[in-house]
């Protein structure tokens, strides 16, 4: 399929490369590896010294953690789209650890709810410990496929052309939208009066950080759907992905840049023309692709005069998601003689999420609302090889970017006494909450470090160390200018912001900007391509 086009202007005079990404999170790796694979001439940008985004791992004496990827879903069929992609980008170089048969784990103080692999599997585990609620389990089930076949139709609205809009919007977007319009605590009420039900249903909200109150049920769906036959992680760690994914946008002639800071879109006439950097340097291309953020691209590296008002307006009103804090642990033992499962742990504070999280923003001493716990040295099955007899467990909790602003503008390890005390009370409160799960690791441990929303905004330049960027609300979901394209010709949106939370969906915004770029379906044919070759 031939995409509708814009007008076709000639490109930047001057113009090095076809296209310029800001970031080098998995929507730009992804997007420069399809164009380099198409023939284009790329450049990633990164301000950090390490490319990735969230998906680089780091390093501290001889332990190895990842920072966003944890657990993702529908990679284990070598037929799915999203698996197809992945093997495009990474020219098939890259393997998938399927994880165990039991993916999440949801702890409450009066039980524990295992979510395990395959649909019918999770339907028939969930009715065995909620017997009343067996039709409510299976309505449930059927409302995340269809949210999931609608918002098919809703993400091809971000290829067309904008003036195609107010055709699109209503005719492709309703389906999804009646979805994303309510909270998940609207629809998940209209199924069941059974709170402890609804806890659990909604006991995976950390992964979009927003609690069943506040959140669009599409948000909901499309994430707990994207789980239900199981997790898989990739063999040779999180790193591995800009690994392989690298080479190809080289190979082509493109680059990835560390320390390279973009300071500002240049734009004329309407149109983005390149960056200017933070050293001064000036780079000029055909297309610009911002995943920096929707906030950060429209209200901050554009020129003021050019910041389109309605998206600014909008931008106003949609808060970023909640930051989070991250202990890390590095583990004397392997995963077996320390006891760490390839399961996600989910403990939690009590089945309201809305009134945990409320509780805790009111009063730090409050409960800590949900604690996720993931081991990616018990599901990366090259991990032995790479780091005999030791281990890692991440430890993640949400938490109010308010708490740690006063600090703001101060440097990382140079924030002074009261911030490492707040620091080493919250390690503490999160540790606790690691040995209670796990307490074979008592005595283990022989590194910890723990990441604040301050790290997150060091680190990646997220607004207010938001890890998820603008929250997934039912407002995220009504703004028709929140798309690839933006309202600046030839600037485009990669990343969470651009499609949801995640790093598959983040990959497939990468897919459609490709596909905006090329005037092509580039996943149609990336499917066409994979079959062809299979049947050969």
């Amino acid at each position: 399929m031939t995409l509708p086009s814009q007008r076709a202007d000639a490109p930047a005079r001057g113009a090095s490369f076809d296209a310029i990404f800001i970031g080098s999170g998995i929507g730009s790796l992804g997007a420069a590896a399809v164009l380099a694979r198409h023939g284009l001439k790329v450049l990633v940008l990164e301000r950090h010294s390490v490319a990735g985004g969230m998906t680089h791992t780091f390093q501290r004496k001889g332990y190895e953690w990842d920072v966003g990827v944890h657990c993702l879903g529908k990679l284990h069929d070598p037929d799915a789209p999203l698996r197809r992609v992945f093997d495009f980008v990474t020219d098939g170089a890259l393997g998938w650890a399927r994880m165990d048969r039991v993916y999440d784990r949801l702890v409450f103080d009066d039980q524990r709810y295992d979510f395990v692999t395959g649909a019918e599997a999770f339907e028939a585990e969930l009715g065995r410990a909620f017997p009343a609620e067996r039709k409510a389990i299976a309505t449930y089930l059927k409302l995340l496929r269809g949210v999931e076949r609608a918002s098919q139709r809703y993400f091809i609205q971000h290829v067309l052309p904008r003036w195609l809009t107010p055709l699109t919007y209503p005719a492709l977007g309703w389906p999804f939208r009646r979805h994303s319009n309510r909270t998940t605590r609207d629809v998940l009420r209209s199924l069941t009066s059974d709170s402890r039900l609804l806890g659990v249903l909604t006991g995976q909200w950390g992964n979009y950080a927003l609690p069943p109150g506040d959140s669009s049920f599409a948000m909901h769906a499309l994430m707990a759907e994207y789980y239900l036959e199981g997790g898989c992680y990739p063999v040779g760690g999180a790193g591995s992905i800009l690994g392989h994914i690298a080479p190809v946008i080289t190979r082509a002639g493109g680059q990835v840049r560390v320390r390279a800071e973009v300071k500002e879109i240049l734009v004329r006439d309407g149109r983005a023309l390149g960056v200017r950097l933070a050293s001064g340097e000036e780079l000029l291309a055909r297309h610009v692709v911002s995943g920096a953020g929707a906030a950060q691209t429209l209200g901050v590296l554009l020129p003021e005069a050019w910041r389109p008002p309605e998206a600014v307006r909008a931008l106003q009103r949609i808060p970023q998601s909640i930051g989070h804090l991250g202990l890390y642990l590095g583990l004397r033992g392997t995963p077996e003689e320390v006891g760490l499962p390839a399961t996600n742990v989910w403990v939690h504070a009590g089945y309201d999420h809305d009134a945990n999280l409320r509780a805790f923003r009111a009063e730090a001493s409050a409960p800590l609302p949900v604690v996720y716990l993931s081991s990616s040295s018990a599901r990366d099955p090259s991990w032995a090889q790479r780091h005999p007899g030791r281990s890692t467990l991440t430890a993640l909790c949400p938490v109010p970017y308010a708490w740690f602003e006063k600090w703001e503008g101060t440097r990382w390890h140079r924030r002074g006494p009261e911030y490492e005390a707040l620091k080493a009370q919250l390690s503490e409160r999160l540790l606790s909450v690691v040995l209670a799960q796990f307490p074979r690791l008592r005595g283990r441990v022989e590194h910890q470090e723990l990441s604040t929303p301050l790290s997150t905004a060091h680190f990646s330049n997220r607004l207010q160390g938001s890890i998820y960027g603008l929250e997934h609300s039912p407002e995220r979901f009504r703004q028709p200018w929140l798309r690839s394209r933006l309202p600046i010709r030839d600037l485009l949106l990669v990343g969470q912001d651009a499609v949801s939370v995640g790093v598959g969906a983040s990959l497939m915004s990468g897919v459609l900007a490709a596909s905006v770029i090329l005037r092509r379906n580039v996943l149609g044919d990336i499917v066409r391509q994979s079959s062809s070759l299979r049947a050969a």
